[in-house]
């Protein structure tokens, strides 16, 4: 059964991306693949289609993102402080889905990353929510770190929110993950940690690169190494945020 990704992209007005445009642009950003055709349009939506079987569904909803769900997103957007004076205005929005049976999940997200692009280069954008990890992101920085992206260099920061919070009484940091599981792997969670945060991220975002990239699993009580000499232990466990969900907890040394 295919995979379903989405992405929701805020509009200044209520305007449907250019079909021929949005294929042409994923055409131009994958130079080495065949670009999509379009299957099907109308008024308000349009469907594209792949050789391999995947689609992409385009459709133009005539009202705003409920605020309910950009608010907490915006709220923790450091990489983007305008986010909430850029996304309150917005209008409507193009909800994009992308239907694909490619193995690779970082395909597809790949797949995707280019689709949301292009749209966005051919509708009046003002910002991105990606589905998987539900965060926010203004288009032109969303486009830059695309193109500079690759098999060996994936977008984590695109994908994946690494949320880092402090604790109580100057006890550290705690991080969790949301996007890991869009992309077919538990997300990570670390209850305790002394130090730099941004090292903290680091260590989290180099662990999912790591597991991604080389397609690796991660497996109960495994320790890993980290360049500055410390050491990082896998357990597998339950979320300290959603009980029902298994996690990968990392604990710091």
């Amino acid at each position: 059964m295919p995979a379903t990704s989405i992405a929701l992209v805020a509009l200044s007005d209520q305007t449907l991306a250019d079909a021929e445009a949005v294929a042409a642009e994923i055409g131009r950003l994958a130079p080495d693949s065949p670009a999509p055709r379009v299957a099907s349009r109308t008024a308000g939506a349009f469907t594209l289609a792949w050789d391999d079987g995947a689609t992409a569904n385009v459709t133009l909803v005539d009202k705003p993102i409920p605020w309910e769900r950009l608010k907490g997103p915006c709220a923790t957007a450091w990489y983007w402080p305008e986010a909430e004076a850029a996304l309150r205005p917005h209008v409507a929005h193009l909800f994009v889905t992308l239907l694909d049976d490619t193995k690779r999940a970082i395909d597809v997200s790949f797949r995707l990353t280019r689709l949301t692009v292009a749209v966005t280069k051919n509708a009046p954008s003002l910002g991105i929510v990606w589905g998987g990890s539900g965060a926010v992101h203004e288009p032109t920085a969303f486009a830059s770190l695309a193109a500079q992206s690759s098999a060996s260099d994936l977008p984590l920061n695109l994908w994946i929110d690494f949320r880092v919070y402090e604790l109580e009484a100057d006890e550290g940091y705690g991080l969790f993950t949301t996007g890991l599981a869009a992309l077919g792997r538990l997300e990570m969670e670390v209850p305790h940690y002394h130090g730099d945060p941004q090292k903290l991220v680091g260590a989290a975002y180099n662990i999912a690169h790591y597991v991604l990239e080389r397609d690796a699993t991660l497996k109960d009580t495994e320790v890993i190494g980290l360049p500055d000499e410390s050491q990082v232990t896998i357990c597998e466990d339950q979320s300290m945020i959603d009980p029902e969900q298994d996690v990968v907890r990392l604990e710091f040394s």
